[in-house]
């Protein structure tokens, strides 16, 4: 019974097609206490695998990620032995083309897709400015290098390529300084953004704002110092909080990387 009540507060207030999910990765962890065994699982979003890690007390084994290179969006998830070394099912294909400024991220996901591969089989897509690369499951990497000719409307030519062979470019750091009325995730959201706070609390609401990694759509939710707080495609920053101006509005710095 106990496990049963475990399970049930492991998907407890999810929507269902996390119900579902996280129901299959309670299962992977019974596997791996049970048989002492390596389990397995695909990609998770960045706010699953938060939300994983925000539940990970109830499950009967520890969980451990990874994405295919440090900072990773896309994680695969696996119950291992703590005894055995993790070996993830995971490859990449490096994609090049002569006009690869022209193609979008949404380009090559769509591209992936288009194959009839799941996007719990794709990992990160990371666009450098001379190549792309694509993590993927092992299971369909090989047939998405042979698959893949094009991306939008361009030519391209895929290559499956050992995990070594990605190229991350390195992040771009800056430091957003300025006040706040409050600490408000609208508040924070726009001075990061510097859109006025009602696009800002239209991204929140829309679900492109998540914190720690978990999507928020509600504008008034309190940030406190530490968060990390991502916009989806315009980087991620984390809060710093200051003391208070003259006229009672807080400083705050947001360090962030684009």
């Amino acid at each position: 019974m106990g496990g049963i009540t475990d399970k049930k507060k492991f998907t407890h207030s999810l929507d269902s097609r996390h119900t579902l999910m996280f129901a299959h990765i309670y299962d992977m962890a019974t596997q791996r206490d049970k048989y002492s065994r390596a389990v397995y699982g695909d990609f998770l979003s960045e706010n699953s695998t938060a939300l994983v890690l925000s539940r990970a007390h109830l499950l009967p084994s520890v969980p451990i990620f990874f994405g295919g290179y440090d900072g990773a969006q896309r994680q695969m998830i696996a119950f291992v032995p703590e005894y055995e070394e993790a070996i993830f099912p995971m490859s990449a294909i490096r994609v090049d083309t002569p006009n690869l400024k022209r193609l979008s991220h949404r380009d090559f996901l769509g591209s992936v897709l288009g194959l009839g591969i799941k996007r719990e089989k794709c990992g990160d897509i990371i666009i450098n400015e001379d190549c792309a690369f694509i993590f993927l499951d092992s299971d369909v990497a090989s047939f998405v290098a042979n698959e893949l000719t094009k991306v939008g409307r361009e030519g391209v030519k895929a290559t499956l390529i050992p995990l070594s062979e990605v190229v991350v470019r390195e992040k771009e750091f800056k430091s957003i300084t300025g006040t706040v009325s409050s600490l408000r995730l609208d508040s924070v959201v726009s001075l990061f953004t510097g859109k006025g706070r009602s696009k800002a609390a239209e991204a929140v609401s829309g679900g492109l704002v998540f914190v720690n990694g978990i999507c928020i759509q509600k504008s008034d939710a309190h940030l406190k110092g530490g968060d990390v707080i991502s916009v989806r495609g315009k980087g991620k920053a984390t809060l710093n909080i200051g003391g208070k101006s003259k006229k009672d509005r807080i400083f705050i710095t947001l360090d962030a990387w684009v």
